[in-house]
């Protein structure tokens, strides 16, 4: 069994609006429709779970509603972080007594331009080694730094990825790498990172950078030009 679970329980803080960003209108949609449909048409994934603000539920409960979004499993109170809000759907499922075949695609809800083709390298990518993640190489060069902003190296630019999502993980994985950081008190910004602190394997696999985390203004005007493109090659713009 398949579950997409897709985080929505962000503030929008630096996007700067009054409202969930996930609730900003592309085309005649809100963002959070074109996620959701991208999983919905998924054939792989059996079912969706949404992590979300307590004040956000409603409003999502009439989009999927109202879209006819039947996948939905449930949609689960946001915690304090994404983090925790992914542990809380994780051992929910874990009562669900799922195949020991199942995996969780772990998805940005601001990421609706991924394609069905990079979910199928993903996937088989997760087969192969338990975890996999979408991204793109990185093309400027990027520096670390001390608590000081002095520069502590330099990192080989060709070594150097962007981390999106989904991220697939193998949900036995999942559920003990996510258990061992609540024990450990081990914070990431991303799924796998909890995946390597365990010794598991994860690969990154290339997607195009239309698929990214859209979280500045400047993101939702790229965005709704993407979605004008998709719209006029007048083919199923996630395929």
């Amino acid at each position: 069994m398949n579950i997409a679970i897709i985080c929505a329980g962000g503030n929008g803080e630096r996007m700067h609006t009054k409202e969930n960003k996930i609730f900003l209108k592309v085309g005649k949609k809100p963002l959070i429709y074109y996620t959701l449909k991208s999983f919905y048409d998924y054939e792989p994934v059996d079912a969706i779970v949404i992590t979300a603000r307590t004040q956000d539920i409603g409003r999502l409960k009439a989009i999927v509603s109202r879209y006819g979004i039947d996948k939905l499993l449930f949609i689960d109170e946001a915690r304090e972080t994404r983090q925790a809000s992914t542990y809380s759907v994780l051992r929910k499922l874990d009562g669900m007594n799922l195949p020991d075949d199942s995996y969780v695609l772990i998805h940005n809800a601001v990421n609706p331009f991924v394609r069905h083709v990079e979910l199928d390298d993903c996937m088989r990518a997760a087969r192969e080694c338990g975890a996999s993640l979408l991204g793109f190489r990185a093309v400027d060069t990027i520096k670390v730094v001390d608590g000081g902003r002095l520069i502590d190296h330099t990192p080989d630019r060709s070594k150097v990825w962007i981390a999106q999502t989904p991220q697939v993980i193998r949900f036995d994985i999942a559920l003990r790498a996510f258990e061992s950081a609540y024990e450990k008190g081990l914070a990431a910004t991303d799924d796998t990172s909890l995946v390597e602190a365990i010794h598991e394997k994860v690969k990154f696999v290339e997607c195009s950078r239309e698929n990214f985390k859209i979280t500045y203004p400047q993101d939702i005007g790229l965005a709704r030009l993407i979605h004008t493109r998709r719209m006029k090659e007048k083919s199923v713009w996630y395929a």
